[in-house]
């Protein structure tokens, strides 16, 4: 796309999509001041340069850090008829305060907003900050679409609703994953993101061609060919690839290989790889390059698209320096003639079935004949727990005979899932593979987010495994298809039941099971390529 096409049409991201032309954009990383001037002087500079970069993203809090918000930088890039993305995290802030920052950029005249889970948090003021993650990715964007309309509020006496926005949507995906568990994991959020309303994807940076491409592949046998994608093209240093490696910057598969190729590179090379990817990316169907780097200028960035424009499809003869695989990393295609996976193939999914564990046995047992709306003895007990005939919504009902009698559910909960007694509890849909309020450190409840080591441990604590691994292969144990974690959004987290009976919740009908939201998937007809 030229720097002056749809120059003065509004939201140049999302004309690009619609126009199908190949967009570069850039990601510009706020740190811990106020004072961002490389960050004006790329802008100024993109706005004077007649093809120059048109659309930014800039960050919010990035690995987990105290820094700028993007708000404080906005009008800077309006100011220089720069289109922005502002990301926007659930981390730090509750649901209060994530709509009203939303309130606040929709003000501004913001309309594209990446909405992402958030890292885990470091060292701030007097240590580390209090995690909050109220909401997660796919409730952002749930929030986002809901904006659209205007959300009802009670006003007093009578009910308001607030001023439509139809803000322009985006998640972000992993596809470079090394365990089947955490990319298929990925690949089932991606689905659930887009039915709760993305309508533009940005790839986690990565290194490794084929995994790329993998995404693409996924996604038109499932039918989101129609969700533009941008790959994101990052520029590394030896040292921000060993801080990668090692963990400190969240998500990023990096291997030896590519960290000793790396090292005996100046920065000509590393933009020449750049180059590459975005050549790459264009052939490959990508709807863009969103390219960033550590200390990169405008004129490096210009570098790397007038470079790829020269190289074209000569990528294709130059492979070996786009792949850089991790040792017996998982790929969902089988190779292809051409280096990269093959599409049409069937997946490469295990076919061993993990063994259920005793506690997921008795569980899934358990639920099924005593929990489950269809027993008897659910439909029992719920005739005999009834909050909504309390005056004013009152909770002596909780004192009462029959919610004496399930308290040992709890201790059961609490010895055998890690139960945290947040009263809202989504443990069938889990498998029963353990709390995600307590064993996953950002509490998500719509699936894993994209920071798991390669070797499936948590992103703030390695010393555990990643809850959402466990409940992929729960989920297979019990025979159940975990695809469903494509389709199924959990409400957010109830707070007003915190630290009550989850069963007396379930049965009164006061959880989040009758508030569960069963979304669209965009295609069902690809069973050929399903699990073997």
């Amino acid at each position: 796309m030229s720097g002056d096409a749809g120059r003065d049409n509004g939201n140049l991201l999302k004309s690009a999509f619609e126009g199908g032309h190949f967009l570069t954009t850039a990601e510009l990383v706020l740190g811990r001041d106020h004072n961002v001037a490389e960050a004006e002087t790329f802008a100024r500079e993109a706005s004077e340069h007649p093809n120059g970069i048109r659309v930014v993203s800039v960050t919010d809090l990035p690995g987990g850090n105290p820094a700028l918000p993007p708000e404080a930088f906005i009008s800077t890039l309006l100011a220089h008829k720069l289109t922005p993305i502002a990301h926007l995290t659930g981390k730090d802030g509750n649901r209060a305060f994530l709509e009203g920052r939303l309130h606040a950029l929709a003000r501004l005249g913001v309309e594209n907003i990446l909405a992402l889970t958030g890292d885990a948090q470091k060292e701030g003021f007097g240590g580390r900050s209090k995690p909050v993650y109220d909401l997660d990715s796919v409730l952002i964007l749930w929030l986002l679409q809901a904006m659209r309309s205007g959300l009802e509020y009670n006003l007093g006496a009578r009910m308001a609703r607030t001023t439509p926005f139809d803000f322009f949507a985006g998640a972000v995906v992993n596809p470079y994953k090394v365990r089947e568990p955490d990319q298929m994991m990925q690949f089932y959020k991606l689905q659930l993101k887009v039915a709760a309303g993305a309508r533009f994807i940005i790839t986690q940076l990565g290194f490794n061609l084929r995994k790329l491409y993998e995404l693409k592949q996924y996604m038109e046998r499932e039918g989101l060919a129609h969700i533009p994608v941008l790959a994101n093209v990052y520029v590394p240093t030896a040292k921000i690839a060993q801080m990668m490696q090692s963990g400190e910057l969240a998500g990023c598969v990096v291997s030896d290989e590519f960290i000793r190729q790396l090292e005996s590179e100046k920065k000509p090379q590393r933009l020449e790889r750049a180059a590459l990817m975005v050549a790459a990316a264009k052939e490959l169907g990508f709807a863009g390059a969103h390219i960033g780097g550590f200390g990169l200028t405008h004129r490096d960035f210009m570098s790397i698209i007038e470079r790829a424009a020269a190289i074209g499809g000569g990528w294709r003869n130059r492979l070996e320096e786009l792949v850089f695989a991790y040792p017996n990393e998982f790929y969902l295609f089988p190779r292809g003639h051409d280096g990269l996976s093959d599409g049409r193939g069937s997946y490469q999914l295990t076919r061993v079935r993990p063994r259920a564990s005793w506690t997921q046995s008795f569980s899934s047992l358990f639920h099924r004949h005593f929990i489950s709306r269809e027993s008897f003895v659910a439909r029992f007990l719920a005739a005999r727990l009834k909050p909504g005939n309390q005056p004013n919504g009152g909770s002596s009902w909780r004192r009462g005979l029959w919610c004496a009698l399930l308290e040992p559910s709890s201790l059961y909960r609490k010895a055998t899932v890690g139960c945290v007694s947040c009263g809202d509890c989504i443990q069938e849909h889990l498998n029963y593979a353990g709390c995600s309020m307590r064993w996953c450190y950002k509490e998500l409840r719509n699936g894993p987010c994209g920071g798991s080591r390669v070797d499936g441990s948590c992103e703030a604590r390695p010393e555990l495994p990643c809850i959402w691994n466990l409940v992929y292969l729960a989920t297979l144990a019990v025979g159940d298809d975990p695809k469903k974690f494509a389709r199924t959004l959990i409400p957010p987290r109830n707070w007003c039941l915190d630290r009550t009976n989850a069963l007396a919740n379930r049965l009164a009908g006061l959880d989040n099971l009758c508030k569960r939201q069963e979304l669209p998937v965009a295609a069902e007809k690809t069973q050929e390529g399903s699990r073997t």
